[in-house]
């Protein structure tokens, strides 16, 4: 007897594990603050995604961008683990699809074009490349669980 790879432990770990970290971040997300302490605190927390939109929108549209995301984040967390237990429809489908277009973006923002990233010093030293591809790697970890969720 065949066991669907979506059904794999292995996937219901990393689903688990992309739940906590969408649940988390999404609350992390909205409770960030706007002004220099909202920076601040993106920068130590981790939190990406507010910290690319902040990288390319300012002021009331930011603000408003980085609150839908942080919903749909939050959402998309608890979707997966509902899906656990009942039907999710296609809302968890598509809430995926766009938090996996997000994250590429948050790659090529942050990994690619952002400080430290490819283009800005990515390869200064062998410190900051270390740091450079932890960082990467951790995203790329995040995008592929994305992906296998969404499958």
């Amino acid at each position: 007897m065949a066991s669907s790879r979506s059904s794999s432990p292995a996937n219901m770990i990393l689903k688990i594990a992309l739940a906590v970290f969408l649940i988390v971040t999404g609350i992390m997300t909205l409770q960030l603050d706007s002004g220099f302490l909202g920076k601040l605190q993106a920068g130590f927390s981790g939190n990406e995604l507010a910290t690319a939109v902040h990288g390319f929108l300012k002021g009331d549209l930011a603000n408003l961008v980085v609150v839908v995301l942080g919903l749909l984040e939050l959402a998309a967390g608890v979707f997966i683990i509902l899906g656990f237990f009942m039907d999710t429809g296609s809302f968890n489908k598509l809430a995926l699809m766009i938090i996996l277009i997000l994250w590429i973006v948050v790659i090529f923002l942050v990994d690619v074009v952002g400080k430290g990233g490819l283009l800005d010093g990515a390869f200064k030293s062998l410190g900051t490349l270390l740091s450079f591809l932890k960082v990467l790697s951790a995203h790329l970890l995040v995008l592929g669980a994305i992906m296998t969720a969404k499958e």
